[in-house]
């Protein structure tokens, strides 16, 4: 789910299911600013559904099985090219689940 933090706060789109992943360059250790640190989420057909950079200090905070993290998206509202903020809840089968993409992201984001 995501919802645009410049709109109204109350509105959530749901994204639907996906199979993410954070990728970076090859050869680069992680948590540096040259591995260019990228999660993506793609549906069951190969739709991307989320693509964004981590960035130093990215917070996340925990809910129940979700993850609330805030990425910096291209906005999807016409052909501009405008990079936007945006709040995504992550929704993950447990809380044991969410705790280990929560130390991923915190450990592939570059340092500050």
């Amino acid at each position: 789910m995501c919802s645009d933090d410049t709109a109204d706060k109350d509105s959530w789109k749901d994204k639907g299911p996906g199979q993410l992943s954070i990728k970076c360059k090859e050869g680069v250790s992680k948590g540096s600013k040259d591995s260019k640190p990228t999660i993506v989420v793609r549906n069951d057909v190969g739709k991307v559904l989320l693509n964004a950079l981590l960035y130093p200090g990215i917070k996340t905070s925990g809910q129940k099985n979700s993850l609330v993290v805030i990425f910096h998206t291209l906005d999807d509202s016409g052909n501009n090219d405008d990079v936007v903020a945006r709040t995504f809840l992550i929704r993950t089968k447990t809380e044991e689940d969410r705790n280990n993409l929560a130390t991923a992201i915190q450990e592939h984001a570059p340092a500050s």
